[in-house]
């Protein structure tokens, strides 16, 4: 099925960014009647609060109900370690919100009853969060900050809020929201290390790719490039075995060389073993997911429109790059994943490893928020 890309969802769409976001939250939450539920994820990343300070001190009357989700990583995990800064960031926590608001949201990040070897059921966890439309119907705003998430979580997350809105909430839509703090300095000191050896399409993101296997159609592979992700890509292009590759990179940059500088690092496996043309390249705005989804979805329904007399193709696209541009490819998969077999392709890390906290904490004064506006008042159509 072919897709009227004059149409796109989130087309025009709403974005805000930086010093915008406090005036945003003052004007948005001027109004009494309103009841916001905020989501985030409890965690050693010193970004964890960034958002909810922002609101909290752009609207103090507003009345807010917080989930805040725990990870459960098994005794093996080497974040355990890092114990200390996940209490930091929690007292810092209760003293932006008043405890008795916040309610805890336990999920398992490994299957732990495995015998053979550990299984990652983080992203199906996740999505188990949210079971009962009940739990979310009286709430005006909802804003996920994925800050402290993995991407195998918020994906889920985003994907199934995405989709209960879109299937009970159609005469009540609330306003939902993706907030992020970006800073590519602390991310730059978060290593990760060690990669899953399973390999798998993220929950509600699969398409019909784990079957592509007994179809005929070509599978055309869209990696969202960043930094040191050599191994992951190969592991990733193992799995999928794409008929055509088209890397995707950031572009324009706060970084203006960034792009180049990738290109540099990853010419021997794309160009030399890969054998990549260049004229496959992408390039994506590092810092608007909007833009980002509406090219990729332009790409994609191209390549189906001219592999139409094979009966079409179908797309994965892995992101190994900004949360930012993370969320312009769920946005992609959620709206493509119905009428073209796209699939978001995860290749996780086992754990990750931090230097120096402190240098963290100085970071993480220049960090960025970004207002990713999803469902609600701009979008109403009435």
């Amino acid at each position: 099925m072919d897709k009227n890309i004059n149409k796109l969802r989130w087309d025009p769409s709403v974005f805000v960014r930086g010093k915008n976001t406090v005036n945003f939250w003052k004007e948005h939450f001027s109004s009494r009647d309103r009841k916001p539920l905020f989501i985030l994820g409890k965690g050693f990343d010193v970004r964890m609060n960034i958002a909810l300070k922002c609101l909290l001190e752009a609207s103090p009357e507003t009345e807010m109900e917080c989930w805040l989700i725990e990870f459960e990583e098994g005794l093996g995990s080497n974040s355990h370690k890092y114990q200390p800064y996940v209490d930091e960031n929690l007292k810092e926590l209760y003293e932006i919100i008043d405890p008795s608001k916040v309610s805890s949201k336990k999920i398992a990040l490994w299957n732990s009853k495995s015998k053979t070897k550990k299984k990652r059921i983080g992203d199906r966890q996740a999505a188990h969060i949210l079971s009962s439309i009940d739990q979310i119907k009286d709430f005006t705003d909802i804003i996920i900050d994925i800050s402290a998430l993995p991407r195998g979580v918020y994906f889920s997350l985003v994907g199934k809020f995405l989709t209960f809105i879109d299937t009970y909430l159609e005469e009540k839509v609330p306003n939902l929201f993706v907030v992020v703090s970006e800073n590519a300095s602390i991310d730059v000191k978060i290593k990760e290390k060690g990669i899953d050896e399973d390999v798998g399409y993220l929950h509600g993101f699969g398409g019909t790719l784990e079957l592509s296997s007994l179809s005929d159609e070509p599978v055309i592979w869209f990696p969202i490039l960043g930094e040191d992700k050599n191994e992951h890509l190969e592991r990733a292009h193992s799995h999928i075995n794409p008929n055509e590759i088209c890397p995707v990179l950031p572009f324009p940059s706060k970084n203006p060389r960034r792009s180049d500088a990738l290109i540099k690092d990853y010419h021997q496996l794309l160009f030399d073993k890969l054998s990549i043309e260049p004229q496959n390249l992408m390039y994506v705005p590092e810092q608007n997911p909007f833009e980002a989804y509406g090219r990729l979805i332009k790409a994609i329904i191209n390549y189906n429109k001219s592999l139409r007399s094979l009966g079409g193709c179908k797309a994965v696209i892995s992101t190994f790059s900004s949360k930012l541009l993370s969320i312009g490819t769920l946005l992609t998969a959620y709206e493509l994943i119905g009428c073209i077999g796209v699939g978001v392709l995860n290749v996780d890390s086992q754990g990750y490893e931090i230097e120096d906290f402190e240098e963290l904490k100085m970071l993480k004064e220049s960090s960025e928020l970004f207002v990713i506006w999803l469902t609600g008042d701009p979008y109403d159509e009435s």
